[in-house]
């Protein structure tokens, strides 16, 4: 007797670990984000003018609360010589997503959520294209200007598709 009350307790569990697979759903929404302009606008050290001399960094990275991705990025151009002048600039913006406003009780992850782009300081030769990595697909950037470059230097950064695992407890997303 013991034993068949056991395989009937195994036999229930298995059911109800068969019933929780088919009744959970996962899906992939794809997030094309705008092209984004940043701009490095505030000095942090020396006098704002970066003479071709150097290197320069942006990055960015996303976070999912609900339905609204937020999007944080940073540019930083930093010279090696003369003063080491370093200017900087931040991009901070919040896109709600349509798709995912209308799945109830569904859990969301973003697959890839950082991405960089960066290159030497190429001097006042006008917007170059930069291939990026992982988020960042490129970035067309003016490095340098004639003059004062705070606040005219950065340009216009382009992203992979965004993907957003959705996960629900049941099938209807």
């Amino acid at each position: 007797m013991r034993r068949h009350f056991s395989s009937i307790r195994f036999s229930v569990i298995i059911a109800i670990f068969i019933y929780t697979l088919s009744a959970t759903a996962q899906q992939t929404v794809l997030i094309n984000l705008p092209d984004i302009y940043i701009m490095a606008d505030k000095i942090t050290r020396g006098d704002s003018d970066t003479y071709g001399l150097g290197d320069w960094s942006c990055s960015f990275k996303l976070e999912l609360e609900g339905a609204v991705l937020k999007v944080d990025g940073s540019i930083v151009f930093s010279e090696k010589a003369n003063d080491f002048t370093t200017i900087v600039g931040e991009y901070h913006e919040e896109i709600p997503v349509k798709e995912l406003e209308k799945c109830r009780s569904c859990s969301f992850s973003l697959e890839d959520s950082y991405g960089v782009v960066s290159g030497p300081n190429i001097g006042a030769r006008g917007y170059r294209w930069y291939q990026g990595q992982g988020l960042v697909r490129r970035a067309k950037i003016i490095t340098d200007t004639f003059g004062d470059d705070a606040g005219r230097i950065g340009g216009t950064v382009q992203f992979e598709p965004v993907r957003v695992v959705v996960r629900c407890m049941y099938a209807g997303l």
